[in-house]
């Protein structure tokens, strides 16, 4: 049986527009992006500092991030090589507007939040993406509160140690006081201006 141009055309817009879909409800809501400098952080953000350790680590190819006939336009998969996904909210519940920010692993990150998102409601590693969307993801628990001061401009939240299992699972927690490595990396970044307030992450 022949099939005409224009079925194929048909499948071709059909497949694109439903992974575009997939990627728009994957994210859901909004990125957030690291600070770099704090001549663009408002009175109403903070620069959250901390780490996401993953152990054992994400061995090479893992991680299924390219998946043969999506069309990738946001980057989606980039975005989450080697990344964690952390939901901010300023409830402590999950949203259907997501809020994330999305640090390396194994590396400090600095993020600018909203003063009032002060809840780490949900967090997860993508493991696979495909055209049929996030099959495949390490759930990290989180469920915790940071302590934000009306004359905070930095936080460090601490280094959180996530260990997993054969099966993915996460069978420990751990947080890691880092602040003096974190600190010198911060004035490093930012310069002496600014002070870093240790404020270690409190589970709900």
């Amino acid at each position: 049986m022949k099939i005409k141009y224009y079925q194929i055309f048909y499948r071709i817009i059909s497949i694109t527009v439903s992974i575009l879909l997939l990627q728009a409800c994957s994210m859901g809501g909004q990125l957030l992006k690291e600070a770099d400098s704090f001549k663009n952080v408002t009175k109403d953000e903070i620069v959250i500092v901390g780490t996401i350790e993953l152990t054992p680590k994400l061995q090479k190819d893992e991680q299924q991030l390219n998946p043969s006939g999506v069309i990738d336009l946001f980057g989606y998969g980039d975005m989450n090589k080697n990344r964690a996904m952390i939901q901010f909210n300023n409830q402590p519940k999950e949203s259907d507007y997501k809020v994330v920010i999305n640090p390396e692993l194994d590396k400090p990150f600095f993020f600018k939040v909203s003063r009032d998102m002060k809840y780490l409601v949900e967090g997860s590693v993508l493991i696979e993406f495909s055209r049929y969307g996030n099959t495949g993801k390490i759930w990290l628990p989180t469920w915790f509160k940071v302590d934000i001061r009306p004359d905070d401009k930095a936080i460090y939240i601490g280094k959180i140690k996530y260990t997993r299992d054969d099966f993915n699972s996460i069978t420990n927690i751990e947080l890691i006081d880092d602040f003096k490595n974190a600190n010198a990396l911060f004035r490093k970044k930012f310069g002496k201006g600014i002070k870093l307030r240790k404020s270690l992450v409190k589970k709900i």
